[in-house]
């Protein structure tokens, strides 16, 4: 994962690296906040420096569980909500709407 300190702003930019398996992806959505509700917008992944990566949306939603998750708990968000439109791959064009509540306390 990118190194990052910083949590989530309205209204900015987020952007998050990850390593699945051989394969270096990019994170980039759009913030919208509520109070500890976090809903991360517009959601685009993409290959870093490659110009294809062969990871599908089950290992991308596993990465973001076990490294993206305890990062935003560590914000004191304890809801996140993943929306975006599939852009390629098998089934463009399918949305996705994913609410996630966040275990744990703040760290």
């Amino acid at each position: 994962m990118s190194v990052s300190s910083s949590p989530p702003e309205r209204g900015e930019l987020f952007e998050r690296s990850y390593q699945i398996g051989d394969e270096a992806v990019e994170l980039l959505v759009e913030v919208e906040i509520d109070g500890s509700n976090l809903h991360l917008r517009d959601v685009a992944v993409f290959p870093a420096g490659s110009r294809r990566a062969d990871v599908g949306a089950t290992a991308v939603l596993r990465v973001l569980r076990s490294e993206l998750l305890p990062e935003l708990r560590s914000f004191g968000f304890t809801l996140v909500r993943v929306t975006g439109t599939r852009l390629s791959g098998s089934g463009p064009g399918r949305s996705l709407d994913l609410t996630i509540e966040i275990p744990g306390e703040p760290t």
